[in-house]
């Protein structure tokens, strides 16, 4: 290779060493403005105010600010402000990363006496770091909250996930929650909160663990998990659960595998929609066609065993469900005590221990164990409420 070709080939090198910065800087700053540009049309605020950037590093300080309407915390707040950083390197391959602080939280006119007692707290606290490859999958980070006072309070390894896509998902992971003072400890451990949505379709589920033991009194539940899926169409469905895997309070209490799971359906999206958006003085228009349309409630319940002072309860199972029939005048039904709208069935198979607790605490419940059938050592109980009449096993009860 002569001499002139090699002057050429390192002159045409040493060009692309010197334009890469420039191109992918601009290719980034493209992809980035894009970025800020769909925040802006979603209703957040976004100011660049300061400008740090050089030949090899765009670096950008923006305030921003998120309104009530993006927040849904029941007009509790007005707005957000953060301070915001952004950084990355003009190269082929690089992250963006968002260096974030708190400034203000704006609170309703209801709650604006409070704003100079939380605000200087949130502003020392409330700091985190996001970086991303790719302005669509996002990795957050927060700062250690560490309170100490007459009582310590923390929280710490704060850290996520967020894509966004067709499918919105994120996931938040807390290692500890804790308040700790002389008399002893509350902690909420392995925090995990997973979210996924759409316009059509939400679901979370949560799952932490929690440690107590304040004066000698001590509890552990193990795996307490919540579950929330939303169906939006023309009408709503929510299916929702709530249980542990255990609880156990030494020597006194002991309990397996407890869940509840609800579902409620038949509600138009479209009046729930405007029960959401209306004041609170016209909210009572929107209940009333909800109940005039009807809808329906499901619940079932499961505990597989529990003990009290060493004495076995054992379990139950338990299946409820909830008609609400389609009425035009439910306010007047419901304070003249009549209730023929709505239509009940129940379906309990219990221990006869658990049976006498119920009745024990709840002294009128006796009238309805009375009707109860025992089977194989277990208290069977089948009611139905409709008409307003009560029916047991499909016998009406005069």
């Amino acid at each position: 290779m002569n001499k002139n070709k090699l002057i050429v080939m390192f002159i045409t090198f040493a060009v692309l060493i010197a334009a890469t910065p420039f191109i992918f800087g601009k290719l980034m700053n493209s992809r980035y403005n894009q970025m800020l540009n769909d925040l802006r049309s979603k209703g957040i605020s976004i100011n660049v105010v300061k400008d740090k950037s050089t030949y090899l590093q765009t670096d950008k300080v923006l305030e921003v600010s998120i309104p009530s309407k993006l927040l849904n915390d029941n007009g509790v707040i007005k707005e957000i402000k953060l301070h915001i950083e952004t950084k990355f390197k003009n190269l082929p391959v690089t992250n963006v990363l968002f260096f974030g602080k708190l400034d203000q939280v704006v609170l309703s006119d209801q709650y604006k006496n409070l704003e100079s007692k939380i605000n200087p707290f949130l502003q020392k606290y409330i700091k985190f770091v996001v970086t991303t490859p790719n302005f669509r999958d996002y990795a957050y980070k927060f700062d250690d909250i560490v309170i100490k006072d007459k009582a310590d309070i923390g929280i710490k390894n704060i850290k996520g996930t967020f894509k966004n896509g067709k499918l919105i998902k994120n996931s938040l992971n807390i290692k500890e929650i804790y308040i700790k003072d002389k008399k002893g400890y509350f902690e909420i451990k392995n925090f995990k909160n997973h979210f996924e949505g759409n316009e059509k379709s939400t679901y979370s589920k949560t799952n932490f663990d929690v440690d107590v033991n304040i004066n000698r009194f001590k509890l552990q539940v193990q795996n307490v998990y919540s579950t929330t899926k939303t169906l939006l169409s023309k009408e709503v469905t929510v299916h929702s659960s709530l249980g542990f895997d255990s609880l156990d309070v030494p020597n006194m209490a002991n309990a397996q595998n407890f869940d509840v799971k609800a579902q409620i359906n038949g509600i138009e999206t479209k009046i729930l929609e405007q029960l959401a958006k209306a004041p609170k003085d016209e909210q009572e228009q929107y209940l009333d066609k909800i109940f005039e349309k009807g809808f329906n409630i499901n619940v079932n319940s499961r505990l597989k065993d529990a003990k009290v002072m060493q004495r076995d309860l054992g379990g139950y199972n338990l299946g409820l469900n909830i008609k609400f029939l389609p009425t035009k005048n439910f306010r007047a039904k419901v304070n003249s005590k009549n209730i023929d709208f709505v239509d009940i069935k129940l379906d309990l198979t219990t221990t006869p221990q658990i049976a006498n607790l119920i009745m024990n605490m709840v002294p009128r419940s006796a009238f309805l164990f009375a009707l109860a059938k025992k089977k194989n050592g277990k208290v069977v109980l089948n009611l139905e409420y409709k008409k307003g009449q009560l029916y047991s096993d499909g016998q009406l009860i005069k």
